[in-house]
């Protein structure tokens, strides 16, 4: 019994001691946010938001700004106003290599944010593919493909690799799930889309060779595969490995919030500049 009432003394205690703690915090200020990738084989296209207090997912007015003006420069040219299109800011031109882009965004009630970019230089690649280099251990036909391309010296470069396979009968692709022992591949997640990130660390200022097998039926029909790698920054890279990881451990439901890479000057988001090498292997 007197076991009971010393842990019913503590409790009372524990419960008495909470005191109420009033913070005065200075009143939210929603911020302008800018998202997407200046990619060399898509047009300009930005998704415009505004930023919410960490507490509040959404409200009845949503997140989109619907009404902002979204202004592109290439360098001190001005390109034009991106038009609002289902949800995002469109111009109708393609960023070129080696460009450097400003976006300027003003809304009411907001202040005018500004994002700066630019586009790498164009990478060149080479491609092949061999339909049989052997068997594997139940006697079917193993193909191979092979990638090279050229990393350009004394600069940090940041790649993503995507690899699909064309199916005829269905007339899709879908990204081609590969092995590889190459160390680019090593600890490095597969990111959703089935495409890979990696930089130049391990091959700067050389030719890179990938090669890959390929099981028999991978590709049905004609074309077979295509072959795409990207080229962006770091701050690019670090973004999308942040966003990536966050995605596959929980998107938010049960895990924490981080703080992302930005370069929006007054404003959050980014933009990536993407210099996209494609081919398509018959």
């Amino acid at each position: 019994m007197k076991k009971h009432l010393f842990i019913l003394s503590i409790i009372v205690l524990a419960c008495g001691c909470n005191k109420p703690i009033d913070l005065d915090l200075p009143a939210y200020s929603s911020k302008i946010v800018i998202n997407g990738e200046a990619n060399t084989d898509t047009v300009f296209n930005f998704q415009v938001s505004r930023s919410l207090p960490i507490m509040q997912s959404n409200d009845s007015t949503g997140y989109l700004l619907q009404d902002a003006t979204v202004t592109v420069y290439d360098g001190s040219a001005l390109l034009g106003n991106a038009q609002y299109q289902g949800g995002k800011y469109v111009l109708n031109q393609k960023p070129l290599p080696e460009h450097t882009y400003t976006v300027n965004v003003s809304a009411k009630n907001y202040t005018t944010a500004q994002s700066i970019f630019s586009i790498p230089k164009k990478l060149n690649i080479t491609t092949s593919y061999i339909d049989s280099i052997g068997t594997d251990n139940t006697g079917f036909k193993v193909g191979q493909i092979t990638v090279s391309f050229s990393d350009e010296p004394n600069v940090k470069n940041y790649y993503r690799l995507l690899i699909l396979a064309y199916d005829d009968g269905t007339l899709t692709w879908s990204p081609f799930n590969f092995t590889s022992n190459d160390v680019v591949f090593l600890n490095n997640t597969k990111l959703n889309d089935g495409s890979y990130i990696f930089s130049d660390r391990t091959f700067a200022g050389r030719t890179k060779t990938l090669t890959f097998s390929v099981p028999f039926g991978t590709a049905i029909g004609t074309p077979k595969f295509e072959v795409s790698i990207k080229t962006f920054s770091e701050d690019y890279y670090n973004y999308l490995r942040q966003t990536d990881q966050y995605n596959q451990n929980g998107n938010g439901v049960t895990n924490d919030p981080i703080i992302l890479k930005t370069n929006v000057t007054n404003g959050l988001g980014m933009i990536g500049g993407v210099s996209n090498a494609r081919d398509t292997i018959q």
